[in-house]
């Protein structure tokens, strides 16, 4: 029963992924719980070799070697999570609907720090990268998209989402140089790399297996150590120290710049998420369907948001919630 379920309500997703449908019916915001949204990263078998676009990669680590590789190599950054948002299923049938997410954790327990000396941007400045190699989405296709415009919107939403925050956000010149600490490159060329359009059997080996199928993008978060392998605080604020942020998308996905449509995903609507991540923020909203027989389907969300788990819809305007989630972290810099 479950599987026909979840075969009945997958489709029912997409279709919403691939429209600009009107506000689903939300839910009142308090009748739900509080769950962790952080979707940790499983182990899976050892890497695999295949021909990458334009470079060959050899031997992706196995995700649970990466923080030992990382100490092997004398670096005091460690993994701590990763943070992915999905096309739409679920596991949780119960009292007449499907909940597809739950989560009210509105920033990541890491977090960067202002003016931190031990990143490459100096004071309330965060600075991010593309990787010229893997910047094109569905390459090799008729109707391959250079997916580095969105990107940069993205970016540019974020960074005008308050004129009262003290947060800079800017871009180095797209490199050839290979950004991804886990793909054995140099994660120090930014604070956040957008490691770009990946082949979905990577997310098969880092992630878990079948998450080429229904991760659209993920987000991959460092923190700083001790000399105690121990998560930093410098700042006393409660939260450890973010080193740097990876992104990477799934290119085993449809892609397209002009909004959902046709079964392709809108690229700023998903980089818009994945970079919030980035900037620190966690997934929050209630996603659920009642009626589980046609024609009473009914899509639940609360409240509807960027930061949703899963993506419903082109959306590239931030909304209530990640604007006042966004006021939180960043209002509080420091002016320099």
């Amino acid at each position: 029963m479950l599987s026909r379920i979840k075969i009945v309500f997958t489709s029912f997703f997409l279709a919403l992924l691939v429209t600009s449908c009107s506000d689903p019916t939300l839910t009142t915001p308090g009748d739900t719980t509080s769950d962790d949204p952080s979707i940790g990263v499983k182990s899976s078998a050892p890497g695999t070799d295949f021909d990458g676009r334009r470079m060959q990669f050899k031997s992706v680590p196995d995700i649970k070697k990466v923080n030992t590789q990382l100490a092997e190599r004398g670096l005091n950054i460690r993994l701590a999570y990763a943070e992915t948002v999905t096309s739409g299923n679920s596991e949780q049938p119960a009292k007449g609907q499907i909940i597809f997410a739950n989560d009210r954790r509105l920033r990541l327990n890491a977090q960067w720090v202002p003016g931190d000396p031990r990143r490459s941007s100096d004071g309330n400045t965060l600075n991010y990268i593309t990787w010229g190699p893997f910047a094109t989405a569905n390459f090799g296709t008729d109707d391959a998209i250079n997916g580095i415009p969105a990107i940069d919107a993205s970016f540019d939403t974020w960074d005008a989402a308050d004129n009262s925050s003290k947060l800079i956000i800017t871009k180095r010149p797209t490199t050839a140089e290979n950004p991804s600490i886990i793909l054995g490159g140099n994660p120090f060329l930014a604070d956040i790399s957008q490691v770009g359009f990946l082949p979905g059997q990577l997310f098969d080996i880092v992630l878990e297996p079948g998450a080429r199928e229904n991760v659209l993008g993920v987000t991959f978060t460092f923190v700083w150590v001790d000399q105690n392998d121990n998560p930093t605080d410098i700042n006393n604020d409660g939260y450890n120290d973010v080193a740097l942020k990876e992104v990477w998308y799934n290119d085993d996905f449809l892609w397209t710049d002009a909004g959902n449509s046709g079964g392709a995903i809108d690229i700023e609507t998903v980089a818009l998420h994945e970079n919030g991540h980035a900037l620190g923020f966690g997934h929050f909203g209630k996603i659920s369907i009642t009626g589980l027989n046609a024609p009473n389907l009914r899509l639940h969300v609360s409240p509807r948001a960027v930061m949703n788990a899963i993506i419903l819809g082109t959306q590239r305007e931030l909304l209530g919630t990640d604007l006042s989630s966004y006021q939180s972290i960043y209002g509080d810099w420091p002016a320099e």
